[in-house]
C-alpha cells in the first residue's frame, strides 16, 4: 500500500510519520507539506500515487480538496 502523510511544512509531523513507517516492508511511504515553504511540497502526482492519505489537521484536508483534482 502507498501511504502519503501530509502536514504544513514537511518538517516535523509528516517526516516523523515517514520515519516511523518507512521500514515496514508492507508499505511505500511519502511525506509532503501543503505550504509553499515545505521541504517536499505536495503535488497532484503524489495524490494520484497514494492509496491512503493521512493529514495532520483538518485544514490540510480542506486545502487539498480546494487546490487539487480527484477523479
Amino acid at each position: 500500500m502507498k501511504i502519503l502523510f501530509v502536514c504544513s511544512q514537511n518538517k516535523w509531523r509528516s517526516r516523523t510519520a515517514e520515519t516511523i513507517f518507512k521500514d515496514n516492508g508492507n508499505h511505500q511511504i511519502k511525506p509532503a507539506g501543503t505550504e509553499k515553504s515545505a521541504g517536499i511540497r505536495l503535488n497532484q502526482e503524489m495524490l494520484y500515487w497514494a492509496d491512503l492519505i493521512f493529514v495532520m489537521e483538518k485544514k490540510h484536508k480542506t486545502k487539498i480538496l480546494k487546490n487539487f483534482e480527484f477523479d
